[in-house]
């Protein structure tokens, strides 16, 4: 709850992730849970450092890896949105 007394409506959960309308926003959020923001972001710093030691192929592996984990969450979002009546708040794929 915010300070006006407002809250947050859950629109959608799949697995670790959820799409919410935020009070006095035109659009749904996407969240997700600590534990998985947590290896996302571990994710990326391994992804950093096998860029910066020269190691293309696992950091080709790990891109994907953080590739599919957003995919999943934007078609989460994108479903929500379009079940709840929302547009989306960007265009194309």
């Amino acid at each position: 709850m915010d300070a006006e007394g407002e809250t947050a409506s859950v629109l959608a959960v799949a697995g670790n992730y959820a799409v919410v309308k935020l009070p006095k926003r035109n659009f749904p959020a996407a969240a997700i849970q600590g534990d998985s923001l947590k290896i996302l972001q571990g994710t990326l710093q391994e992804l950093a450092e096998n860029l910066d030691a020269g190691d293309l192929s696992e950091a080709r592996f790990l891109a994907g890896e953080v590739a599919s984990v957003i995919s999943d969450m934007l078609s989460v979002y994108e479903a929500a949105s379009r079940e709840k009546g929302f547009a989306l708040p960007y265009y194309g794929p």
